[in-house]
């Protein structure tokens, strides 16, 4: 598709004048935009999004850029276009520079800019389907009159292909509104908040405050116009997951390899402010929170910023642990009996377990690659052990790391015991309780893969699900249900085995917010098919795994604990009437 329009001259558009379109700098730059929407006049250069945990590569955004001599730049054309009234046709010739680029060799996605009103615009349908897999940014400069027609336009897509950013975050109302409204994958804060960052506390607080925002959601948060190394260090201290700017690589021709820092992720030793004055300054935060989960949030940021470390805290409910809070992990391990792997074991040994090398310690349950060394604290709270603070780190751990990983527990615990643990059982149970007398009574096999799957999406709020149950030891799909069921089914064999081996011994997988964590395996080949939250139970006969229940959506996002619990007490009922089907003696 190429672009070619016929421009209106300034003097004819009842759009009002302002000083930069008006007069003789109006003309030229509509004589500019003439020659820009002319086949090959504009390319697009590469930025690198850079992942602040480990300094890879996850995308590159595109920027227009031109050979026509001109000293303007995209955001006066843009203006220029808006006032002419072809912002549209300007921005399907940036798609179209797109399409000419190509794709990152690596796979990467790109990131383009588009407005609300070219998104909904028919003719961009085809420039897109030419894209390599890419983030659409929406910008807040252009307000939404309708945001269920953009939902319906953006479902249109499938999320293996497309992602939604938003633009701007922070500069504006428009854009929390878009946040709301729209559930993106990514917001994008805006460089006003990143400049200087380091030297204001008030944009720490702000930043602070949309990385805790975006984490809750399950958004990734990027940070653009990252110019020097100061700021980069605050925006990792304050929580934000990926970077941009001139400090990492300018944008240019091809795909330029992004600088790499000294990321905390390859310094085993202790970094300078992680002493005491950071366990001061952690205390100090803790002690005025009233909520136990915002408690075990701050300290596992505090491990997994000053120390690079994937932190996890876990909770004891009914004899077993159950997962509250961490960073650093996309995937996690949840319903942890006592005596099961290294957390299990502290937690039943009632003290510490350190393990220097997980691959040589059969108790160790790998979650996510690349761990090399893990410890399990217990917490105690009136002299009874309530959970664990665990920790998997990249390196073996020195003297003064151990010690500080019992300095957060001994941080937690404290609030642990003025806060008390104990969790809000809410709208998941009931759900569960309307559900449990299909599942309870159904009389087939087929009967009970239906009434399991309705209720679990319905207790996890979630729109896609697949069950199996073993005959003759192996796994054989017994149904499936919603828009992307078929993505669920269609694993093979030996990946619907190993997500069964991950719920073996456990009572359930999941992930547990932004999709820039770490994870593997048949979890992140879900995930790399555009699923953003995935929900994986075994079910069960006694204690003995006898198949197993997929849940899966589009949006990235956090599992509340009690949906957790509900599904896994479904998968335990779901056994039981298993159990009596396939042997009604």
């Amino acid at each position: 598709m190429t672009v070619h329009t016929e421009l209106p001259h300034p003097h004819h558009t009842a759009t009002r004048l302002s000083p930069e379109t008006a007069g003789p700098r109006g003309d030229s730059l509509t004589r500019l935009i003439e020659q820009l929407l002319r086949p090959g006049a504009l390319q697009m250069a590469a930025q690198p999004i850079v992942s602040v945990a480990d300094g890879t590569t996850v995308g590159y955004e595109l920027l227009a850029r031109t050979s026509v001599q001109c000293s303007t730049g995209p955001e006066q054309w843009l203006e220029h276009a808006s006032y002419l009234g072809i912002r549209t046709e300007f921005e399907l010739a940036c798609l179209q520079a797109a399409c000419e680029r190509g794709g990152p060799p690596g796979g990467e996605r790109i990131f383009v800019n588009l407005s609300t009103s070219t998104l909904l615009d028919p003719r961009v349908e085809p420039i897109l389907g030419d894209l390599p897999p890419r983030v659409i940014e929406i910008t807040e400069h252009e307000p939404v009159s309708d945001y269920q027609g953009l939902r319906r336009r953006l479902q249109n897509w499938p999320a293996a292909s497309q992602l939604l950013a938003i633009d701007d975050v922070g500069a504006g109302y428009s854009s929390m509104s878009h946040v709301l409204q729209l559930r993106p994958h990514f917001i994008k804060i805006d460089r006003s908040l990143v400049q200087n960052v380091h030297r204001d506390s008030n944009k720490l607080a702000i930043l602070r405050g949309l990385a805790g925002f975006a984490r809750q959601c399950g958004v990734a948060s990027l940070a653009e116009g990252v110019e020097t190394n100061e700021e980069l260090s605050a925006l990792r201290a304050v929580g934000v997951d990926l970077v941009q700017g001139y400090l990492l690589a300018k944008p240019g021709d091809g795909w330029p390899e992004a600088r790499h820092w000294r990321s905390p992720r390859s310094v085993p030793r202790r970094r300078k402010d992680s002493g005491p004055n950071a366990l001061s300054a952690l205390r100090d935060r803790v002690e005025r929170m009233v909520d136990p989960i915002d408690a075990a949030d701050e300290v596992t940021a505090h491990l997994y910023d000053h120390f690079a470390f994937l932190p996890s805290v876990y909770v004891e409910r009914a004899g077993i642990l159950r997962f509250l809070s961490g960073r650093g992990q996309w995937q996690v391990l949840d319903g942890i009996e006592g005596g099961v792997g290294l957390t299990g074991s502290a937690f039943a040994g009632a003290e510490s377990v350190l393990v220097q090398d997980v691959t040589a310690d059969a108790r160790y349950r790998e979650a996510v690659p690349g761990v090399v060394a893990e410890l399990a604290i217990p917490l105690t709270v009136n002299r009874r052990i309530v959970g664990v603070l665990n920790v998997d780190a990249p390196a073996q751990l020195d003297d003064q790391q151990v010690q500080a990983v019992h300095d957060s527990a001994r941080v937690l615990e404290d609030a642990f015991t003025r806060t008390g643990v104990a969790l809000r059982w809410d709208s998941p149970l009931a759900e569960f309780g309307w559900h449990a007398p299909r599942v309870a009574e159904a009389k087939s096999l087929q009967e009970l893969a239906d009434a399991t799957i309705a209720a679990g999406i319905d207790v996890a709020k979630l729109q896609s699900a697949a069950l199996w149950s073993r005959s003759d030891g192996e796994l054989v799909l017994r149904g499936a249900t919603g828009a992307r069921a078929d993505d669920i089914a269609g694993l093979t064999d030996y990946q619907i085995e190993q997500l069964a081996g991950l719920v073996s011994h456990v009572a359930s997988s999941y992930s547990t917010g932004p999709v820039v964590g770490r994870t593997f395996g048949a979890m992140g080949l879900l995930r790399d098919q555009g699923f953003g939250t995935i929900f994986v139970a075994a079910i069960r006969d006694r204690g003995t795994p006898t198949g197993l229940l997929v849940l899966a959506g589009p949006d990235a996002g956090t599992m509340p604990m009690e949906s957790v619990q509900a599904v896994e007490l479904l998968c335990v009922l779901a056994g039981v009437t298993l159990a009596r089907i396939e042997d009604p003696s």
